[in-house]
C-alpha cells in the first residue's frame, strides 16, 4: 500500500468520525449508605469544699464561695481573715458527660492586685499583693494543692470523681481590714488529646 493511500484513507476515517460523533458506553450504578454519627459528651461538675479552724473558738474568718458548673470555675472568698489562718479543703471533679477526660490545667487570678505565683522549689502558688509606691509586694498566702485520683492521672473516666485537695496558709504579714477574693479555672480536655 502506497502512502498516498494510507493518508487518504486515514483522512476520510477523520472526517467520517467528525460527522458521526464519537459514541461510547458507560454503566453506572450508586450506592447510598446512610449512617448517624453521634458525639459524646464533655462535661465535669467540679464542687467545692472547705474546712478551717477559728481562733480561740470564734467565729472571725468568713469563707464562702459559687461553683459554677457549666464554666468550670469557682469562686471563693475570704472576709476577716487574720495571720497565720489554715484553710483546708477540696474540689470534687466528677466526669458526668460520656467520654473520659483530661484535667490539664488549673488556674488562679485573685482580687485587683492580687495574683498567683507558681512557686517550682516550694511546690505550691504563693499569693501575693502589690504595694503601693514600687515597695516589694506583700507575701499574703502559701496555696498548695495535690490530685487523688481514681484512676491514673490525669484521666477522669465517665462515672468517676477526681480530687484536688488544697491547703492555704494566711501569712504573718497580713494588713487589717483585708478582703480576699479569688476565682479558680480548670481546664479539661477530652482524654486523646496530647498534654
Amino acid at each position: 500500500m502506497d502512502t498516498k493511500k494510507i493518508m487518504a484513507t486515514f483522512a476520510i476515517l477523520m472526517i467520517a468520525l467528525g460527522i458521526a460523533g464519537f459514541a461510547y458506553a458507560h454503566w453506572e450504578k450508586i450506592v447510598t449508605v446512610d449512617g448517624t454519627v453521634t458525639t459524646g459528651t464533655l462535661h465535669v461538675v467540679p464542687s467545692f469544699h472547705v474546712d478551717y479552724e477559728e481562733a480561740e473558738d470564734k467565729v472571725v474568718a468568713d469563707i464562702g464561695y459559687a461553683v459554677h458548673a457549666e464554666e468550670n470555675d469557682i469562686d471563693v472568698w475570704f472576709k476577716n481573715v487574720y495571720p497565720c489562718l489554715y484553710v483546708e479543703g477540696y474540689i470534687d471533679l466528677e466526669n458526668t458527660g460520656t467520654i473520659p477526660v483530661n484535667l490539664v490545667g488549673i488556674d488562679i487570678t485573685g482580687t485587683e492586685g492580687v495574683y498567683a505565683v507558681w512557686n517550682e522549689q516550694a511546690g505550691c502558688y504563693v499569693i501575693y499583693q502589690t504595694q503601693p509606691d514600687g515597695a516589694p509586694p506583700l507575701l499574703i498566702a502559701a496555696f498548695n494543692y495535690a490530685y487523688r485520683f481514681p484512676d491514673v492521672y490525669p484521666q477522669i473516666d465517665p462515672g468517676h470523681t477526681a480530687y484536688i485537695d488544697f491547703w492555704i496558709h494566711f501569712e504573718e504579714g497580713l494588713p487589717q481590714d483585708a478582703s480576699y477574693w479569688f476565682h479558680i479555672d480548670l481546664t479539661f480536655w477530652n482524654w486523646n488529646e496530647p498534654l
